[in-house]
């Protein structure tokens, strides 16, 4: 079994909720598609966990990217506040410049050189996974139609499938239909497809439960897990962070 999750965002409470029923469950391997930080308030915690647990990849995303390399300017001003935010938690030198202990500046040098080596996609035999669309990993662009889906497609045929995140939504495309997948519901590996795995940390599918997709050997399903978002939204108000991404977690908008 294959545990794939994505768009952690920060979010310490829904993290640590899905690892522990990935733990429960027995499964030994865990893919992540990319933005484990941005918009959440537990940036290094989550990084920790993450990097203490040794999923066998971690994919850039394009949050992840704007911490390290810049915010781009089609960040709202929302995502900027949040993305600046974060790399003052996370840049060893930024750290530096707010004079607190040496153990802390020290503590996230492994982190912030982990996040600088991370890419935007990979392929594991006829698995291709990235964080947006796996035509150009990186670019930013969704996968939100059945004709973006039947391009990914028709660009590598030799892929059964390719694992997305990005959009936060959860969603099913073979070539010629799209479905919204129903949690726990087994679907059989029996056809090509595009699978978004939704998000773990900030859902927006009217639906706040954590969500990622576990992959068996002749079938996927997609699991919802609840969490305390009561206490990540006290920390993201705590932290100064917008008010909307506090709210948008019990909504899972």
């Amino acid at each position: 079994m294959i545990a794939i999750l994505s768009d952690v965002h920060a979010n310490l409470e829904a993290l640590q909720a899905v690892h522990e029923d990935i733990k429960a469950r027995g499964v030994k391997r865990v893919f992540f598609l990319g933005d484990m930080i941005g918009y959440g308030p537990n940036p290094v915690e989550c990084l920790e966990l993450i990097h203490k647990h040794k999923f066998e990849f971690c994919l850039l995303g394009n949050h992840d990217r704007a911490v390290v390399q810049g915010v781009p300017n089609n960040f709202n001003k929302v995502a900027r506040q949040a993305a600046l935010w974060t790399r003052e938690q996370l840049d060893p030198d930024a750290v530096r410049l707010k004079f607190v202990r040496q153990a802390e500046v020290d503590r996230r040098r492994p982190l912030w050189a982990f996040l600088q080596k991370l890419k935007p996609s990979t392929r594991i035999n006829q698995l291709f996974c990235a964080h947006d669309n796996p035509i150009h990993p990186g670019d930013d662009k969704y996968v939100r139609s059945q004709e973006i889906a039947r391009q990914c497609f028709d660009a590598q045929p030799e892929i059964q499938a390719f694992f997305i995140g990005h959009s936060h939504l959860p969603a099913i495309y073979t070539y010629d239909e799209q479905i919204a997948p129903e949690p726990g519901r087994r679907y059989p590996y029996d056809t090509r497809y595009v699978i978004n795995v939704g998000s773990v940390g900030q859902p927006r599918d009217k639906d706040p439960r954590a969500c990622y997709v576990l992959l068996e050997p002749d079938s996927f399903r997609y699991l919802r897990i609840p969490y305390d978002y009561q206490t990540t939204m006290k920390k993201i108000r705590q932290a100064g962070l917008d008010e909307t991404l506090a709210q948008r977690l019990a909504a899972g908008r």
